[in-house]
């Protein structure tokens, strides 16, 4: 399996980190797919509520009125791995 490239933003004392698309390399996956940025992905972590950890999909899910976000920590070093960023209603 290829290793996808990330981009790795800091912000308030978090890492962040966001998965370009297998397929389309040179884009972000949650720009391409969700037309939404690294930006209001962060904004949704820290502005939103997150609900309890979703054993089955194995991820955290946190939303705000307009957006929500699934993420889960990265096993090395504890950082923010955006797994999807979305606007809600487009779940």
């Amino acid at each position: 399996m290829a290793r996808r490239q990330a981009l790795i933003i800091e912000a308030r004392g978090e890492r962040f980190r966001f998965y370009y698309d297998l397929e389309q390399p040179e884009a972000l996956h949650i720009t391409l797919h969700h037309g939404t940025t690294p930006r209001e992905a962060i904004r949704t972590f820290f502005e939103g509520e997150t609900g309890a950890w979703d054993e089955a999909h194995s991820r955290f899910e946190t939303v705000t009125e307009t957006r929500g976000i699934y993420w889960t920590r990265h096993a090395q070093d504890q950082s923010v791995m955006v797994i999807t960023c979305f606007k809600r209603g487009d779940e």
